[in-house]
């Protein structure tokens, strides 16, 4: 299967457009800037694109939970409500674009449930049954393509990219029932393939009257930055998963760890891709500085060292000052407030997801969403600022 490297296709489009490319000049009063970020279409796009994404790193962590602890655990239950959560939010925003809310949230309900039984198939190495939910899957891919295929979307182009989308899962899936240390970045590249059919689905509600293009500058970046902070928070849990189940070296951190660097690097060069390589190397290097304190933080949380705790801590406040710093120099006439309360949101929300990680709390499904939410909310400050600094090349039609 052709591997595909986290957010390098996202980033590649960041750059074209931070060059001019993907859209001339409009009408004089159209929307540019933070009112570009906030056209209807330009938000649904983005909220789509980071509620496909976001699936497959809530299926990986819903079939984990349910492998490692058990069906009826009350992580496994958190977990899946956590999925069920992400589901409901795909539906509406699907229902938003074309319509059939219900519909697809029962078609994503049962996808949920059908990932779960070919995991446990696979690790009870039973042919019959894994075959049984596969075949599930494809009927279920059939039905989704039939529901989301029909007019105004393309039905051959939407059956193509969720055929993609389920074989890259499909892996992911069959990595983590065999305990493979592959599996972060697989769940990385089905999360980048799934992402594939937003634009489509919100042009579906540019044309019945929605206002914005989905293939404008502005919907470009913000997809981009909520797709990019989105994986970079589930990357980040990821590895703070591993490391509160007490595996603090070896081949499925340096994999879970390399996942969450190339997701890094990906918001590097988005920044880099408006900003200049030097703004995109000081931002990456600082998130990633983000990404080793909060790593302190999940080793001193399961040792219950108390002092380490506080250092990480005390090292992530610095690291945050120091990411507002940047941004804050190179958009000094912004207003900070908005930046400076969305860091701190996130760096409380994945502290909170690393305590519930590490005490096995039912609650860690509902602070994985929260910590992925608070992500996304600092990316879409970012394109709101960047939208406002360079209004010429970020235009919402």
């Amino acid at each position: 299967m052709e591997r595909v490297r986290p957010g390098l296709m996202l980033t590649l489009a960041a750059t074209l457009l931070a060059a001019g490319c993907g859209g001339g000049e409009g009408p004089g009063d159209e929307p540019r800037g933070a009112a570009a970020i906030a056209d209807p279409v330009v938000t649904l796009r983005a909220e789509l694109a980071g509620a496909l994404g976001a699936r497959a790193w809530l299926t990986a962590f819903a079939v984990r939970t349910t492998l490692i602890d058990g069906a009826a655990a009350p992580t496994t239950l958190g977990a899946r409500r956590a999925l069920d959560a992400g589901s409901a939010a795909l539906a509406a925003r699907v229902g938003t674009a074309i319509g059939g809310r219900e519909r697809v949230l029962v078609l994503l309900r049962r996808q949920d449930e059908l990932w779960t039984d070919v995991a446990r198939a696979r690790a009870a190495d039973d042919p019959a049954a894994r075959s049984a939910a596969e075949f599930g899957l494809d009927d279920n891919r059939d039905a989704l393509t039939d529901l989301l295929g029909a007019e105004p979307l393309d039905a051959r182009e939407v059956e193509r990219e969720l055929t993609s989308a389920n074989t890259s899962l499909a892996a992911a899936v069959a990595a983590i029932a065999a305990g493979e240390a592959s599996a972060p970045a697989r769940i990385a590249t089905a999360a980048a393939r799934a992402v594939r059919p937003a634009q489509a689905l919100a042009r579906a509600a540019e044309r019945r009257g929605a206002e914005g293009r989905a293939g404008s500058p502005a919907a470009e970046l913000a997809s981009l930055a909520a797709v990019t902070f989105s994986d970079s928070a589930y990357a980040q849990t990821t590895v703070s998963g591993v490391v509160a189940a007490g595996i603090m070296s070896g081949p499925r951190l340096s994999a879970a760890s390399s996942t969450l660097q190339a997701t890094t690097e990906t918001l590097g060069q988005l920044v880099a891709s408006v900003r200049g390589e030097d703004a995109g190397q000081r931002f990456g290097a600082s998130w990633s500085a983000q990404a080793t304190a909060l790593a302190a933080y999940t080793r001193a949380k399961v040792a219950d060292d108390a002092p380490a705790a506080r250092a990480a801590i005390a090292e992530l406040e610095r690291v945050r000052r120091e990411i507002a710093a940047l941004l804050e120099e190179l958009d000094p006439e912004a207003p900070r407030s908005e930046l400076r309360k969305a860091l701190r949101k996130h760096a409380d929300a994945a502290t909170a997801t690393i305590r519930a990680q590490a005490t096995k709390s039912p609650k860690v499904g509902p602070r994985l969403l929260e910590t992925a939410a608070a992500a996304r909310k600092v990316g879409r400050v970012i394109a709101m600022r960047f939208a406002d600094r360079f209004p010429e090349k970020f235009p919402a039609r």
